[in-house]
């Protein structure tokens, strides 16, 4: 496994990739079961969309009640296979009526594909994105090696799938903190996680389940897209180029430079046109710096869109079945992508507050108090964010946003109470009721088991004004950032007609909340909010410029016009894929991998390795086992506390024989030495030597075995 050359494959391998990949497609044949069950109306690709995540999900949850009392095992997983089989037949076999006369000729494949011609371009992208995910995680004759926007997380998620999958202990561990529980949204590496279980090699376990989830993504935006612009195939078209080629005028910073300046951004690190951070250019690009290196938010935007695509046909347009199934596919969220989960619970808000209004046929009123927002909020935040930092204020608005949102849902709570037509409340009931209700059975245990205690233990949900502008005036930064797409998005919010203001309206809603309120220690990480509230943003954006195109007079002029706006809008985003093309970082070198097969063979599964704190940990990473402590860059993002961890681990190093106590204490098994720990620490290795044995050694490194008496 460690040496994957190309002769390399064996008998063995070759059965245990051909398991893996049976396994994970007789989920996606469950899921595509499940679609045609619970979307007969839907048309052929949508179908297939929606049952490849159906499909996945399955996969995610399936094995986790069955984890609980059999462990990650094969008994569990066969057991979920299993149950999840046995479903999907059941529901084909009720459905097989609707199921088989849903063939119409106007909805083949072959035709849609004609008609929809931009489904090319999507595909494009899905291909280019699968180029990235293979070019990002490569082995090769003298180590691993990842891109630029992979190198710094996917350690961490790697060490997430490899201990789930070889010691098989359910509810996981932290494997680089041993004894705290992984709180982590890990169903996004769980995934993974069965896959290598079953025989996959870990390079294909990490990157099949990405490559599906990126066209779940991709595809998904897209129908959501398509629909919120009321099938506006143009003007969709140009929001999801907006959204996934995002990028703002961070290239204008390379130009004074010349050619030097473009060789700086193909060669340096993190010197890109959407995340160069001395310039506080922070609006990175959606799919080199989100759907790549962040798996999490990567799985979670793949239940997301198909998710408000299903909320949008339930709400808008009367497919009210879709409400308990929107409820479901939520209530399985927070393990999978918790931002995701917060921000379909903002959409859900808003959209039933407009549903209250309309009850009460105040919808207009509604729309102008909107919009008089959408006018007064970012006026309010520019005027009066210096004072407030001046004074020290600005981290101190979480009490006001809880009261500001207590507010709303007392005004909710009236327009239901002035909804006195019994019709009306069954009809509530029937349809948001049942959305709510399979919401908080699925979400609470999750929530309540794994997100809350770490998040009360941790330094999440605090104030903190305006996301991460710092001192900089707002209106630029945004300008900078987003681009002209930021002023057209907020021309077409103001005019937006015909209701379609309120299906854009959820935007300002979750941008307001992540402009007041950081949900985890790492404030960057709103944008996991912000990037969906983009996603609607695009929309008004597109048809501003539709728009504005329109006025001119000639076609020649409206094409340079538009020729012109696109390349402005996407050649950041442009220059960020291509720099990370020719990406290329080494992670793990031949010694990192020749330890990992002597580790593989002769160490327990549940070893506690001491090492030092470097991110690209081969031990955790690779071989799937416990280390004392992993890098701080990790674990205090996730608000854990890992301070006497980590000065155990140097007293161990620096002082080993006055730290006996130490090694039994924290259980260590096993102690490495190599020029990661030489350069860490001031390293006892005469006492090392005096103390425990060598049990391997290969070019400088060494692994010590602790007795268990030590």
């Amino acid at each position: 496994m460690w040496k994957r050359g190309r002769g390399n494959w064996d008998v063995r391998k070759c059965l245990g990739q051909f398991a893996a990949v049976l396994f994970f497609i007789l989920f996606q044949i469950a899921g595509l079961s499940f679609s045609l069950s619970l979307f007969p109306a839907e048309s052929r690709p949508t179908k297939l969309l929606l049952g490849s995540l159906l499909g996945n999900m399955a996969l995610q949850w399936f094995p986790i009640p069955f984890s609980f009392f059999l462990g990650f095992t094969k008994a569990s997983h066969i057991l979920a296979l299993s149950a999840v089989l046995l479903l999907s037949a059941f529901c084909f076999w009720k459905n097989r009526k609707k199921i088989l006369l849903w063939e119409k000729p106007q909805q083949s494949i072959p035709r849609l594909l004609r008609r929809q011609k931009f489904f090319w371009v999507v595909l494009g992208l899905w291909v280019f994105y699968c180029f990235l995910v293979h070019h990002s995680f490569r082995w090769e004759e003298n180590g691993v090696y990842s891109s630029q926007a992979t190198y710094g997380d996917m350690s961490m998620h790697l060490s997430f799938l490899t201990s789930l999958a070889r010691q098989g202990t359910f509810p996981p561990d932290y494997s680089i903190l041993p004894g705290t529980p992984l709180s982590y949204p890990f169903l996004s590496d769980s995934i993974s996680s069965s896959l290598l279980f079953w025989g996959a090699s870990l390079e294909l376990s990490y990157k099949l389940p990405m490559w599906v989830a990126g066209a779940q993504v991709l595809f998904g935006c897209w129908i959501f897209l398509r629909r919120l612009l009321k099938g506006k195939e143009k003007q969709a078209a140009l929001a999801w180029i907006f959204f996934f080629f995002n990028g703002g005028l961070g290239f204008l910073y390379f130009l004074p430079e010349g050619l030097n300046g473009f060789r700086k951004l193909f060669y340096e690190f993190y010197q890109t046109p959407t995340n160069l951070i001395d310039k506080n250019i922070r609006w990175v690009n959606v799919i080199v710096d989100m759907m790549l290196p962040q798996r999490a938010t990567l799985f979670g935007w793949a239940v997301l869109f198909p998710l408000l695509y299903v909320l949008y046909r339930a709400i808008f347009e009367g497919k009210k079945k879709y409400f308990l199934i929107a409820g479901v596919l939520s209530g399985l969220l927070p393990m999978i992508h918790t931002h995701s989960f917060l921000v379909f619970a903002l959409v859900c808000g808003v959209w039933l507050f407009y549903s209250l209004l309309q009850k009460q046929a105040l919808t207009k009123q509604g729309e102008k108090f909107g919009k008089a927002a959408a006018l007064f909020l970012p006026l309010v935040f520019w005027l009066f964010k210096p004072l407030l930092q001046e004074f020290g204020l600005d981290d101190g608005f979480f009490p006001g946003l809880l009261l500001l949102l207590f507010l709303a849902a007392g005004m909710g709570g009236i327009l239901f109470l002035l909804t006195k037509n019994r019709a009306h409340w069954r009809a509530l009931g029937s349809t948001w009721g049942l959305l709510f209700l399979a919401a908080c059975i699925l979400a609470l245990p999750q929530l309540l088991y794994w997100t809350f205690p770490q998040a009360n233990s941790g330094n999440f949900l605090n104030g903190h004004l305006c996301w991460v502008i710092g001192e900089e005036d707002y209106l630029w930064f945004y300008l900078k950032n987003i681009g002209v797409v930021a002023v057209f998005a907020f021309l077409g919010l103001l005019k937006s007609k015909n209701g379609q203001f309120v299906k854009y309206v959820p935007a300002l809603a979750i941008w307001f909340v992540a402009e007041l309120v950081i949900f985890q220690p790492n404030e960057y990480d709103n944008n996991k909010l912000l990037y969906p509230a983009f996603a609607f943003l695009c929309c008004p954006a597109a048809e501003a410029v539709f728009g504005l195109l329109e006025k001119l007079r000639t076609k020649t002029r409206k094409r340079a016009a538009g020729t012109a706006l696109l390349v402005v809008c996407t050649v950041s985003a442009l220059l960020t894929m291509g720099r990370e093309v020719v990406a290329s970082y080494q992670l793990f070198g031949t010694g990192a991998l020749e330890l990992c097969g002597y580790i593989e063979e002769n160490l327990p599964a549940d070893a506690i390795v001491l090492t030092n704190s470097r991110h690209n940990n081969e031990i955790a990473s690779l071989a799937g086992r416990n280390i004392l402590c992993g890098s701080p860059s990790f674990l205090y993002f996730h608000g854990v506390d890992y301070s006497q961890n980590e000065a155990a681990v140097k007293t161990m190093y620096e002082a080993p024989e006055a730290s006996r106590n130490l090694f039994a204490r924290f259980q260590v098994n096993y102690i490495l030495l190599s020029d990661f720990e030489r350069n860490s620490y001031q390293v006892d290795q005469e006492a090392l030597d005096r103390m425990f044995p060598r049990i391997y050694e290969n070019d400088g490194w060494i692994l010590y075995q602790v007795p268990s008496s030590s």
